[in-house]
């Protein structure tokens, strides 16, 4: 019995010579495009398939240029399938396939991995840009996410997957969305982690999520650099409150949960009162560092004094042992 189609790609995808790697990666996309005319002709298992090959083909490339060219390819296919059902099912089996093969990524290749992730959520955001970002392919895409690197269980999906999707989600739907998305439609990219919020049992994940999703809106406009690379997103911080305390009431959610999205709220309110919370973490730091001065000078005055104390405890040793032989003599 030959090998499907599928199974053909995957497998010329992760061969040994680059220049049969590079063919299928050309060929996939005719192939993509060509079938998903087809309501039916693709599954979650095909892509599976796909994603496996293209997980190996990426595996192989070594030179950066090259690894950057190849995930902006990779991540843009998502855009040539005829059906939007098929673009999601596409970044659905691309998250699974990372979930699956996150540990097996050596501290060598994974820096390149997460520019395939970051790239594949940039594109992502763009596909629901190209739908005018309508809520139901937004929910859609909230759905994949949901399924995947943003299940609040803790074994869903490795931890170190979950806090770099977490870290680079705001700054890509900014990029993308900035100027188009709404107060409302933001919100809707919130949900996602407000339920992270109410059932993650991580407490380095939440920890995340408040840093890198809801504080990130109210430092936007910090004097810091990191928040000057990005557009910035236009929120509004009662609805975001309310949504938040809605979540904060919902059944089973723990009290451990409930403080971390108080103090969100607490955060928000800061900010609507015109106090940054990124700057309480810089004065904060500013103070420590006043302590820690503090203390060395302290340490450093006491090490100096009773450096003193022992050269006079010194002389006066010298002195009582000359003493004492002038006597014997």
């Amino acid at each position: 019995m030959g090998l499907t189609t599928e199974a053909h790609f995957a497998q010329q995808l992760a061969a040994n010579q680059p220049n049969v790697r590079e063919k299928a990666l050309k060929k996939i996309e005719k192939w993509f495009e060509r079938i998903s005319v087809n309501s039916d002709a693709l599954n979650e298992e095909t892509f599976l398939k796909i994603w496996k090959g293209i997980y190996y083909y990426f595996w192989h490339c070594d030179k950066m240029l090259v690894q950057e060219d190849r995930a902006d390819v990779i991540s843009k296919y998502i855009h040539v399938f005829k059906s939007i059902e098929y673009s999601f099912l596409y970044i659905d089996t691309f998250f699974k396939t990372m979930v699956k093969e996150w540990h097996c990524i050596d501290r060598y290749r994974l820096e390149k991995f997460m520019m395939l992730i970051r790239k594949v959520l940039h594109q992502g955001f763009q596909l629901l840009k190209n739908q005018k970002w309508k809520i139901k392919f937004i929910n859609k895409f909230s759905k994949v996410l949901k399924n995947t690197v943003l299940d609040p269980s803790i074994d869903s999906a490795p931890f170190g997957l979950k806090i770099h999707v977490s870290d680079i989600y705001m700054e890509e739907l900014a990029k993308v969305g900035a100027d188009e998305v709404t107060k409302k439609i933001l919100r809707k990219f919130l949900l996602p982690y407000c339920k992270v919020l109410c059932y993650s049992d991580d407490p380095s994940f939440l920890s995340s999520v408040k840093k890198d999703v809801f504080l990130y809106l109210i430092n936007q406009d910090a004097d810091e650099d990191t928040f000057h690379e990005f557009p910035v997103l236009q929120f509004d911080a009662n609805a975001v409150q309310k949504l938040l305390l809605k979540h904060a009431n919902m059944p089973n959610v723990r009290r451990k949960n409930m403080k971390i999205i108080y103090s969100i709220i607490k955060a928000i309110e800061d900010y609507k009162n015109g106090i940054n919370a990124f700057e309480k973490i810089l004065e904060s730091q500013h103070s420590n560092r006043k302590l820690r001065k503090r203390a060395i000078e302290k340490a450093s005055l006491n090490l100096l004094e009773d450096e003193e104390e022992y050269r006079t405890a010194k002389k006066s040793f010298k002195r009582t042992k000359k003493s004492s032989k002038e006597i014997e003599a």
